[in-house]
């Protein structure tokens, strides 16, 4: 029975990184792996998936996690760069390092690697990088990218897909869902424009979902009160259950979302979607399945107003299918 020991954003509440954690988790067990875990939140981890988790923090933790391990996967989810912070991106090198250290094998699972910045920072990704049994990118651009630095990966999609890719899609769909997330710029504007056109092109039931209670809660709530304020009702509802928050976007009818997995999600489940840009990944998944948005730091309000209405009254291309996640790249490099 292989030993794996997966190194990512878990145990955070967050949606997309916990989505993805729920699907490699399942397949590895489907496998008859052992499957480990370093994690913000032992106990929880424990409770809601049943399995051993060490805390991310804890050095001792950590090395001891590494060494009854026989594989770390590294992923998924957009951990190798440095827009959020040069600690977050040395933090996963160096679970890297270590493992390599004790001679393990290590799998880069499909991430996003987003360019990063500093000559240091780049040297030190690359070098450690080199030494990676396996890396799996989502997307052409960071393949891209690893290419410029001269590492082969291999393109698959994202694994979050594979929970939603074959559901039964629900024919009766209702209601509009509004996923919003904190933003590092002010977002008055957007908000008080998104309200406006929601009024004046969708009457029915909304929800406003936050994926991540800890950061999205405030502006989903501020957006509630908005619409409130335009005599409009909608529901709050904050991330729960990954079983139920599919459930809710298949059911729901249309969806705009400002998360990536939202969007994943909903177009896999027939369910029309529009995006709020804030990042790459956001525009790159966007691009490449024909799903319509806007840029929330760059963006003209008649453009916006223009594309809610196409959206809202069926003046929108079909959004293309998705790429299928072929989990048997990483099975192959298990069962070696």
């Amino acid at each position: 029975m292989k030993r794996v020991l997966v190194s990512g954003y878990i145990g955070f509440n967050n949606f997309g990184d916990e989505a993805i954690f729920y699907a490699l988790k399942n397949h590895l067990k489907s496998l008859g792996c052992f499957v480990s875990v370093l994690s913000n939140n032992k106990n929880d981890i424990k409770k809601r998936y049943g399995i051993k988790a060490y805390n991310y923090k804890n050095l001792l933790q950590i090395l001891k996690a590494i060494i009854n391990c026989d594989v770390l996967i590294s992923g998924g989810g957009s951990l190798l760069q440095n827009k959020t912070s040069n600690f977050s991106l040395f933090y996963y090198l160096f679970i890297i390092f270590l493992a390599k250290i004790f001679f393990k094998k290590v799998i880069i699972f499909a991430q996003g690697i987003e360019p990063i910045e500093g000559k240091i920072q780049i040297f030190i990704t690359k070098t450690i990088l080199k030494f990676v049994d396996f890396v799996s990118v989502r997307d052409e651009k960071s393949a891209n990218l690893l290419n410029k630095w001269k590492i082969s990966s291999v393109v698959l999609s994202d694994p979050f897909y594979s929970l939603v890719e074959n559901m039964e899609i629900c024919k009766n769909k209702n209601g509009l869902i509004i996923q919003l997330r904190k933003t590092f710029k002010d977002s008055k504007k957007l908000l008080d424009d998104l309200s406006e056109f929601i009024k004046k092109f969708y009457q029915g039931k909304i929800t406003v979902l936050s994926l991540h209670k800890e950061l999205d809660e405030e502006i989903c709530q501020n957006f509630v009160q908005k619409l409130e304020n335009l005599g409009i009702k909608a529901e709050y509802i904050d991330f729960y259950d990954i079983e139920k928050i599919i459930t809710l976007l298949n059911e729901a009818k249309y969806v705009i979302s400002t998360r990536l997995h939202g969007l994943i999600a909903a177009s896999a489940l027939k369910t029309k979607c529009f995006a709020l840009s804030y990042d790459e990944k956001i525009k790159t998944l966007c691009d490449e399945i024909n799903i319509p948005y806007i840029d929330i730091y760059d963006y003209k309000q008649s453009d916006f107003e223009k594309k809610i209405d196409e959206f809202f009254n069926n003046k929108i291309n079909e959004v293309h299918p998705y790429r299928p996640f072929r989990w048997e790249c990483i099975d192959n490099i298990l069962k070696k």
